[in-house]
């Protein structure tokens, strides 16, 4: 085999490998970036449930509850079912992350969000960002090492789903 067709193959394995690696993470990151968990409960009593679980660990507390199938409603677009925004904070995480200058982009994460909603079936479900990943992107960062105490804290305010955060 001469040398030229050593590297077309090389390059072309290369470029074969990029397409591949570019579908797995497009067909991938909607379930890496958002989580969805089955709730067992109603869907008032998921979102007090949240609200409380919130309320109790240490640090946080509810900022603001939008309830969005109302907001959409007022604003004279379709009835979309229930759904509504739990919106959380830890001041002391908070001024962690914000304390510095280049970190002060964060806020536009901030405060953090759970949804409550109810699919067309009739199962409440709750969703969220995946901490997770947003850990790992900063890993090695002080935002990251700010993220991982917000994942633990997290997981324990979802631990009445058995959720755990995971790369998928």
């Amino acid at each position: 085999m001469n040398k030229l067709s050593i590297l077309v193959g090389a390059i072309l394995g290369l470029v074969f490998s990029i397409f591949v690696m570019g579908i797995g993470f497009k067909i991938a990151a909607p379930t890496m970036l958002l989580k969805e968990v089955k709730s067992s409960y109603e869907f008032d009593k998921t979102v007090e449930l949240i609200k409380s679980r919130i309320n109790k660990q240490d640090g946080w507390h509810v900022t603001n509850v939008i309830n969005q199938q109302e907001e959409i409603i007022n604003h004279g677009a379709a009835d979309i079912g229930k759904v509504k925004i739990i919106k959380f904070c830890n001041a002391k995480y908070a001024a962690e992350m914000l304390s510095a200058d280049e970190s002060k982009i964060m806020a536009t994460k901030m405060p953090l969000s759970i949804s409550v909603y109810e699919k067309s079936d009739g199962r409440v479900i709750i969703g969220l960002s995946n901490g997770y990943v947003m850990a790992r992107l900063f890993s090695g960062r002080r935002e990251g090492v700010i993220m991982e105490k917000v994942i633990k804290d997290m997981e324990e305010v979802l631990s009445f789903t058995h959720f755990r955060f995971t790369l998928f």
